[in-house]
């Protein structure tokens, strides 16, 4: 445990060093403690940019990190003037500080587990050993198609992969970013307690505080925070957008050069999501969305076309920087720029044809709607509703209870409406601002309708619901209405200790494995191709390849073949073969 909470201490430190840099260069000096946590987030987006270009070329490994480290060590050394003085005002900061240690403590426990989740097994641990081995391979989805699903994240997983976390960097990594955004709930939740007026809240405060539970019920569970799964990172990076789309729209009629700061740190962050699963495009763009009507019709845009036209250009020199390179990795890994969608197919010999990509998008569909359907069946017609929905609903701490949250809070809200209380905050926020969460919800019921995909919607839907009923109350005193918020988090807090009991999910002892629980190896066959290509396949009925040594894929085909024979690092083509059955994955 103790290595653990250093690691995520000295990797706060170096992602904070590079987001110093950046906030440096958008002109937005370093205030006051909480600017950490923007400093940490904008250099995590910021590294994963670079290491998508570092991994055109290079292997992402211990070079990547030093190089990293200097950079981030000059960060540090740029702010040592006032370094000291926010260490002593944190050191002020006792109850947080507590509350804190608390917290990284069971964190810690549960990230020395064993990881269980499926899909870690299934391919994130391979995808980043190939990072980790190898500069980008061409044509990975002709070994393993999820190999070439282009979540630019395993790159940060790759990078932690150094040192004692040397193949178990699951041990820290999404430890790590669900640790930092429950130290900003923890310092939210305090800073709105000790508020003694409406005017000197900020919303993202409420928000945070709200939100305070899904990121706990994260934590629970066998394996919970030990795996490498892109959702849980979308889930934050969801999360922190609105978080800073609330500061961006409750500072909207100020100055628009600060404005322009928080415009650029949310696409940063916007467009890192977008690189790492296809599924937050919506939702980002929505974000997008309400920036932009916010900037022309309340932060001075109507009135300030030139600047918000030059604003226009480093917004998008930073999509280049970002989606360029994730593009081009998508091509050299599958021939497609959005794989696994048939979009921008390149004429390349490791391309996929386009009748397989569309045979897995139909399975996709199928499975998220009745696992193991008939695509011919369950894809024509609407019968898999009911039980679709009934699957959801008795899912408590991702469905039911953030639904009814929303709905008490939205009823409240109305409820002050009517009564003339507030019609519309004084503030000026409304219901508008559900815009992106409502997108992405059609989006994701028509396309990919999996729980997994929207939990972090369904929990902001509940906390800017919330939000919405304090600021209509406005004839009840502040402090009762932050004594109610509390109340609600505070009923939300006892479902979680209900979990941690009925799930059994106390303190463990140390690991076998130098303290960590580490997961066991299935057995493995070895599978000859017809071009003589040996592949590692684990021999079990659940399709996990685990750490296996390269090249391994729960789906052989006799078409495979090493494009450049016996040095896999140049990637992999595929002869169709007629009687080859297309590997449902």
């Amino acid at each position: 445990m103790g290595m653990v909470l250093l690691s995520w201490l000295l990797l706060f430190l170096l992602f904070s060093g590079l987001g110093l840099m950046a906030l440096r260069l958008l002109g937005h000096g370093l205030a006051v403690g909480i600017a950490w946590f923007d400093s940490f987030w904008l250099g995590w987006a910021l590294a994963l940019a670079a290491l998508q270009l570092w991994h055109l070329l290079f292997a992402v490994d211990d070079t990547a990190l030093i190089l990293l480290a200097i950079a981030a060590a000059i960060g540090l050394y740029q702010y040592r003037q006032q370094f000291i003085p926010e260490l002593l005002r944190l050191k002020k900061n006792r109850a947080f500080l507590l509350m804190l240690l608390v917290a990284l403590l069971w964190m810690s426990n549960r990230a020395i587990e064993m990881p269980d989740e499926s899909d870690t097994g299934f391919r994130d641990i391979q995808a980043v050993m190939w990072m980790d081995s190898y500069p980008i391979v061409p044509g990975l989805n002709n070994l393993f198609s999820s190999l070439a699903y282009n979540h630019s994240v395993y790159l940060y997983h790759a990078l932690l992969d150094t040192s004692i976390w040397s193949g178990r960097s699951y041990h820290v990594a999404t430890g790590l970013l669900l640790a930092v955004m429950l130290a900003y709930s923890l310092h939210s939740a305090l800073k709105l307690f000790r508020c003694g007026a409406e005017e000197q809240a900020r919303w993202s405060w409420i928000f945070a505080t709200l939100i305070m539970p899904f990121l706990l019920f994260s934590v629970v569970g066998r394996g919970s925070i030990s795996h490498f799964l892109t959702d849980t990172t979308v889930d934050l990076l969801g999360i922190l957008a609105l978080i800073w789309l609330l500061d961006f729209l409750q500072d909207a009629g100020g100055d628009l050069k600060a404005a322009s700061c928080q415009v650029l740190c949310l696409s940063i962050v916007i467009l890192a999501g977008f690189t790492i699963k296809q599924t937050f495009w919506v939702f980002g763009a929505g974000v997008a969305g309400l920036v932009i009507v916010a900037l022309v019709f309340k932060a001075g845009g109507l009135t300030n076309l030139g600047r918000l036209t030059r604003l226009s250009l480093p917004v998008a020199l930073i999509a280049v920087f970002f989606v360029g390179p994730w593009m081009l990795r998508g091509v050299v890994t599958s021939g497609y720029i959005a794989y696994p969608h048939a979009i921008g197919r390149i004429e390349v010999d490791w391309a996929e044809p386009p009748n397989l990509i569309a045979h897995r998008q139909r399975q996709l569909a199928t499975n998220t709607r009745r696992r193991y359907g008939d695509p011919e069946i369950v894809l024509a017609t609407w019968d898999w509703v009911g039980p679709w929905f009934d699957g959801i609903r008795s899912n408590v701490k991702d469905f039911a209870l953030p639904a009814a949250l929303t709905v008490s809070g939205l009823l409240l809200y109305a409820s002050g409406r009517v009564r003339r209380r507030a019609g519309v905050s004084r503030a000026g926020l409304g219901v508008w601002v559900f815009a992106p969460l409502l997108i992405m919800l059609v989006f994701w019921f028509v396309s990919l309708p999996n729980l997994k995909y929207v939990r972090y919607i369904f929990w902001s839907g509940a906390a800017l619901s919330w939000l919405l009923a304090m600021l209509s109350w406005t004839r009840i005193s502040w402090r009762l209405r932050v004594s109610i918020t509390y109340a609600v988090l505070g009923i939300c807090l006892a479902y979680f200790m209900y979990l941690i009991v009925a799930q059994r999910d106390f303190p463990v002892s140390a690991g076998p494995g130098d303290g960590f629980y580490e997961h066991p190896l299935p057995p493995v066959k070895v599978y000859e191709t017809a071009s003589g290509l040996q592949l590692n396949v684990p021999d079990s009925h659940i399709h996990q390849c685990w750490q296996i040594p390269l090249p391994c894929t729960p789906f052989p085909r006799k078409g495979i073949f090493a494009r450049v024979p016996g040095q896999i690092q140049h990637g992999f083509g595929f002869n169709a073969v007629e009687d080859v059955e297309i590997p449902d994955d």
